[in-house]
C-alpha cells in the first residue's frame, strides 16, 4: 500500500512540475510580433514567401535559393543546374499574391484552394485541383 501512495505523490509532483513548466512558459514567453508582410530584400526582389531551406518567392514571381557551398543567391534553376538537373519552375502559375501556401517549390496552394503540382519529367506546372470533401 505504501508503494502505490508513493507512485501516486510521484504522478501528482510530476504533473504538476509539467503543468507549472507550461503555465511559466506561456506567462512569461517572449513577445510574438503581429504576423504581417515579409519584407527583406534579396537579390534585388522583396520577400513575400518563403520555401524549403533557404528558398524565397519575392514579389516579382521569382524564386531564389541561397546557396551555403557558393555564399550567394541562385535562381531556382541555376540551383537545380548546379546539381545536375534542367528545370523551369518560372514562370509560376499564379501570381505571387495570389499564392496561399508553398512548403517546398514544386506544390503551391492558391488562394482559391486550387492546388498546383510542379512536373519535373515535362517541366510543367499542374493544375490537381481541390481536395475533396
Amino acid at each position: 500500500m505504501r508503494m502505490k501512495g508513493n507512485v501516486l505523490r510521484s504522478a501528482a509532483f510530476l504533473a504538476a512540475a509539467f503543468l507549472g513548466g507550461m503555465a511559466g512558459s506561456w506567462l512569461w514567453r517572449p513577445a510574438v510580433p503581429e504576423a504581417g508582410p515579409v519584407v527583406i530584400e534579396a537579390s534585388g526582389g522583396t520577400v513575400v514567401g518563403t520555401f524549403g531551406v533557404g528558398g524565397v518567392l519575392t514579389r516579382e514571381g521569382k524564386l531564389w535559393q541561397y546557396r551555403p557551398d557558393k555564399k550567394k543567391w541562385v535562381s531556382l534553376d541555376e540551383s537545380f543546374a548546379l546539381e545536375g538537373q534542367g528545370t523551369s519552375v518560372v514562370p509560376l502559375p499564379v501570381a505571387p499574391g495570389k499564392i496561399r501556401f508553398m512548403e517546398t517549390f514544386g506544390f503551391l496552394v492558391a488562394d482559391n484552394d486550387r492546388c498546383w503540382l510542379y512536373n519535373v519529367e515535362q517541366k510543367l506546372w499542374e493544375d490537381v485541383g481541390v481536395p475533396p470533401r
